[in-house]
């Protein structure tokens, strides 16, 4: 014999109506606010609404399968649940208040016979569940967390190496992940720009921003991969503000064409995300007379976030996020050898110096643009299974590949400093799954006052010299002057 148990728990939150309702709306994230959920994830694509379906594995070690049988955008939702437990009806119903919104939350749970007894024996387990349940939704969308301050025993791990080599494969990722807070952040009204947008972790970026509202341009450089990501991510998420840009990135004067188009524009950039890269064995030089490396992964982001600075300070709370790399703990600048054209050429160490180059612009840009409002963070992916990784580093890729994370793991830490609210109180930091790291391990690696000096002097003049010039019909272009 069956038995039914009615819950009816109700919150109030200092939020508008649309910000809470997205955030629930999305069922999946139930993982951040239900401390008995290990995992959410969502079976259907497209926005949510009526037929989406959501597999919810429990920590006690089973799952439920919810349906979406009833939607009301900005007012309410009902599911119903399915498992080897019990069966369920689950419906949340949003009102606005004269201070913010209020959720209310009724479920009635049919348990089989066996749990049935349990339940009139223990009356006040099921009632713990579902306040506790909608006491993590509210601690989730009142959205008052501290950021994460470098831990000491995480600097020592890092510091002795071999101790933290494990925390970039997955099991460094599922160990951090315990540790998270909600990500309850609205991105409806925010524009994301995400270079290297077509596959790996700049694609699960992308995705992931998307699905949490924001406007996202790709800037990709081939138009049908571009087109065909965008089409992607707007199926996938249900969101149809996604656009391309097209743009060689290695190409320093279409970096420029790009940026001027952006400004033309004129919508404020609220997200700029520097993951384009790519590792070149052997070295190779561009049209305009540059080594490739430092032209994609140094040169190219410092003209694109120079130039787009008006618009990150017109959004008053911009962030950046620049992609690094765990190799530039290896490396220290060379401000005299920017392209790699002293001595045996080695594609790893050229990526490697310019990563630690773009580190040496997250803390400068940091500094400059604190009274802008601009946030500006540096984050390593981990080792992420990316096509990238499996065509550029084969024996690494053959190695390791069974301790790779996936895109979307790696792409995670990107995605929290872009969006989430505590992330916008820290600046000029270098992150691995939402926890700081110190930006060298080595003090050979540190450069000096000078070098920083340098190192910014000749950005500065490489971008310059790239720009393109307004020529009349009798001028020919210039040739590309040489460069350090």
């Amino acid at each position: 014999m069956s038995e039914t148990i009615t819950l009816d728990e109700t919150i109030e939150v200092q939020r508008p109506l649309h910000e809470v309702f997205a955030y629930v709306a999305e069922f999946s994230r139930i993982e951040e606010w239900d401390p008995g959920v290990a995992r959410g994830t969502r079976l259907t694509s497209g926005a949510p609404g009526v037929g989406s379906e959501y597999r919810i594995d429990m920590k006690a070690g089973f799952s439920l399968h919810y349906t979406v049988i009833e939607f009301e955008p900005d007012a309410r939702m009902l599911m119903t649940v399915d498992s080897r437990v019990f069966t369920a009806r689950e419906e949340i119903i949003f009102t606005a208040t004269s201070t913010g919104t209020a959720v209310r939350y009724i479920a009635r749970f049919k348990f089989p016979a066996p749990l049935a007894l349990a339940n009139r024996l223990y009356p006040a387990a099921m009632d713990r569940v579902g306040k506790s349940t909608m006491e993590g939704l509210q601690r989730a969308l009142e959205d008052n967390f501290a950021a994460p301050a470098q831990s000491t025993a995480t600097a020592l791990a890092d510091n002795l190496v071999l101790p933290g080599l494990w925390r970039f494969t997955r099991l460094g990722y599922s160990s951090a992940r315990r540790r998270w807070k909600p990500l309850s952040a609205y991105l409806g009204d925010r524009h994301a720009v995400v270079t290297g947008a077509t596959s790996g972790v700049g694609e699960a970026a992308a995705t992931a921003l998307a699905g949490l509202g924001a406007r996202v341009t790709l800037v990709a450089r081939n138009k049908r991969k571009a087109d065909a990501t965008a089409r992607k991510i707007r199926r996938q998420t249900g969101n149809p503000e996604v656009h391309v840009e097209l743009c060689d990135l290695a190409v320093i004067a279409e970096v420029h064409q790009l940026a001027d188009r952006l400004l033309a524009a004129d919508r404020p950039v609220d997200i700029l995300v520097n993951n384009a890269g790519a590792l070149f064995n052997p070295r190779q030089q561009t049209a305009e007379g540059l080594e490739k490396s430092f032209a994609l992964l140094l040169l190219s982001p410092y003209v694109l976030t120079e130039r787009l600075h008006p618009l990150l300070a017109r959004s008053g709370s911009a962030r950046v996020v620049n992609v690094l790399s765990g190799g530039m703990y290896t490396q220290k600048i060379h401000p005299r050898d920017l392209q790699s054209q002293r001595g045996r050429y080695s594609g790893s160490v050229a990526y490697a110096r310019a990563k630690r180059g773009l580190m040496i612009l997250t803390e400068e840009w940091a500094r400059r643009w604190r009274e802008d409002g601009i946030s500006v963070n540096a984050m390593h992916p981990g080792w992420a299974d990316t096509p990238g990784v499996e065509s550029s580093l084969q024996t690494f890729y053959r190695v390791t590949h069974k301790l790779l994370r996936s895109p979307e793991e790696g792409a995670d830490t990107a995605v929290w400093l872009a969006a989430a609210t505590e992330a916008g109180k820290v600046s000029g930091k270098f992150w691995l799954d939402r926890e700081q790291h110190p930006s060298h391990i080595f003090a050979h690696t540190r450069e000096s006052a000078a070098e920083r000096e340098q190192l910014l002097a000749t950005l500065r003049e490489l971008g310059e010299s790239t720009r393109p010039q307004k020529r009349t019909p009798r001028q020919r272009k210039p040739r590309a002057r040489k460069s350090a």
